[in-house]
Formats: structure tokens, C-alpha cells, sequence
């Protein structure tokens, strides 16, 4: 939350996964109306129900959560959808950083060189 709070002060657009969180928790938790007051759709955060989607057409991927799922994403798959250069930050230390590197990501874990 506060991950996502800080980049949003940043100005980023934020596309969450979690697949344990409802779109209202998230958006709650978050302090962000789905809506804005002149009615129309937030785009600051876009939250989807696929790890994918999430991923497409990011310029970076954060892992902010331990759910098991991330460790078994093809993530391949995600970084041939992203533009290069290509950044993962693992925050949970959950991912393979030499395969992710291998891959072609940019790959850094919390506390890893």
C-alpha cells in the first residue's frame, strides 16, 4: 500500500493484481475513488483480474505481496510484453533474479545485490 501510495504521488499509473484483494479494498486501502467527481474513470489506478494484463505494456513490475501464484507467472511471457528496458522489483525475494536477468529484465530484490 504504501508502495503504491508513493508512486502515485510520483504521478504513475498504477495496473494491480492481487488475487486476494477485492477491486474496493484496493481502492480503499489506497484512498483512490474508482470514479472522480467530475465522473469520470480513475486512470491513475487500474485494478484487473490477470497477472498479464497487469503486466502489459508496463515499465515496471513490482511483486508487493508473497501470494505463491507470482513465483509460477511466465514471465517470459510478461517481459516480451513490456518495453525495454524492462524493470522487476521483487519485494518479497519470492522470484529467481538470475533467471529474471536472463530473461532480460532489469531485476532487483530487496536486499540483493
Amino acid at each position: 500500500i504504501y508502495v503504491c501510495k508513493d508512486l502515485l504521488e510520483e504521478k504513475a499509473q498504477l495496473a494491480i493484481y492481487d488475487p486476494k484483494v477485492s477491486q474496493q479494498q484496493i481502492f480503499a486501502d489506497l484512498g483512490q475513488e474508482q470514479t472522480l467527481p467530475d465522473g469520470r474513470v480513475n486512470t491513475a489506478v487500474t485494478v484487473v483480474d490477470d497477472p498479464y494484463e497487469a503486466a502489459k505494456d508496463a515499465h515496471a513490475v513490482a511483486i508487493l505481496t508473497e501470494w505463491d501464484e507470482f513465483r509460477d507467472l511466465d514471465y517470459k511471457r510478461i517481459y516480451d510484453n513490456m518495453p525495454k528496458p524492462a524493470f522487476l522489483f521483487d519485494g518479497r525475494n519470492i522470484t529467481d533474479l538470475a533467471k529474471l536477468r536472463e530473461i532480460g529484465f532489469v531485476a532487483k530484490g530487496i536486499g540483493k545485490p
